[in-house]
């Protein structure tokens, strides 16, 4: 399974802590756009920039070109920024799954019937795949929940989902 990944995802997966072990289980890939949102950190120091560009350098998370007909159609159907249009569309063009925080996103997936994810969604896959303890995941729900715009229910079930 692919994921394709927008910018928020890859920021608090690395907040969280999980970003590379999620790359490492996981083919991941991202649009340009996407990238450069990412590493814009850099110039403020932020190390989820500095860990996203270290994998991409190491070949662990992918960047792939949005197909410019794909992002066309896509623009003309919803209303989403750069990062996330770029995302769905290339979500859309090869039938991967979004990972996406952003609520615009995960409905913009809805609506075109593509499978999606968020961040807590990785968090308990990684789980239920046996790659991380549930102690690990708890802790990485709590780091997600700190960092993240999730609502409580939302919280309140992943973590009832590991215990």
């Amino acid at each position: 399974m692919t994921i394709v990944s927008d910018a928020t995802a890859i920021i608090l997966l690395s907040k969280a802590g999980i970003l590379e072990l999620f790359a490492g289980h996981n083919r991941v890939v991202i649009p340009n756009s996407v990238y450069l949102e990412v590493i814009k950190g850099k110039e403020k120091g932020r190390l989820d920039a500095m860990q996203a560009e270290k994998l991409v350098q190491d070949k662990r998370l992918k960047i792939m070109p949005v197909h410019r007909s794909t992002r066309t159609y896509i623009e003309g159907l919803l209303n989403l920024k750069k990062g996330e249009l770029d995302t769905v569309a290339l979500a859309y063009k090869d039938g991967f799954v979004v990972l996406s925080d952003d609520k615009k996103c995960i409905n913009a997936a809805k609506a075109l019937g593509l499978p999606f994810m968020n961040s807590l969604d990785a968090v308990v896959a990684m789980w239920k795949n046996k790659v991380m303890n549930s102690k690990k995941a708890m802790g990485c729900i709590n780091s997600l929940e700190d960092f993240g715009w999730y609502s409580k229910e939302l919280i309140k079930t992943r973590k009832e989902m590991i215990r």
